[in-house]
């Protein structure tokens, strides 16, 4: 008996239907990762902060990618006060190396909010031309999602250098 023309049109659209489904289910994971980072040796002695902030992409990453670093670090700004940030600080008497626990409390509230992005903001004295996303060299925006890293990966190794912010760790197909 001959299986009549809309069931097979029928099953065809199911299976559409699983397979997009299916897709879904390969979406972005993203994960907490440590972060290191080191400060050149040029810079050692001087004073550097470092913030991060976990970004989801329909909400944060336009604002954070856009952004003026120069007015960012300014005092009165909103964005500086408001950002639920990680901050580590460099310089005398503190180490030229430092990490970013991947177990600190606040990629938990990162996570939950569907950050998908790690974005890295430096006070680097000296350069204050704006640009937009990672052509600041004060600003590095980072994957998040465990697909773009190397599966041994847990830790981000970064280096801030007087030119700007230098990631160590490769990322999958660079």
């Amino acid at each position: 008996m001959q299986t009549p023309r809309f069931l097979v049109v029928l099953a065809a659209a199911f299976a559409g239907l699983a397979s997009l489904f299916s897709g879904c289910a390969s979406g972005p994971k993203p994960t907490a990762y440590a972060v290191k980072v080191e400060l050149a040796p040029s810079l050692v002695g001087g004073s550097v902060d470092i913030h991060m902030i976990g970004a989801n992409a329909l909400s944060d990453l336009p604002k954070w990618q856009t952004m003026s670093v120069t007015d960012y670090w300014k005092p009165e700004n909103r964005h500086l006060r408001d950002a639920e940030k990680a901050v580590l600080q460099f310089g005398p008497g503190k180490p030229n190396v430092q990490i970013f626990s991947s177990t600190d409390p606040i990629w938990s509230r990162w996570l939950s909010t569907g950050a998908l992005h790690l974005v890295v903001l430096v006070d680097l004295p000296g350069i204050s031309s704006d640009r937009d996303g990672n052509a600041d060299p004060r600003r590095l925006i980072l994957p998040l999602d465990v697909k773009k890293w190397p599966s041994d990966v847990k830790t981000v190794e970064l280096r801030v250098q007087e030119s700007g912010i230098r990631l160590l760790t490769p990322i999958k197909g660079t």
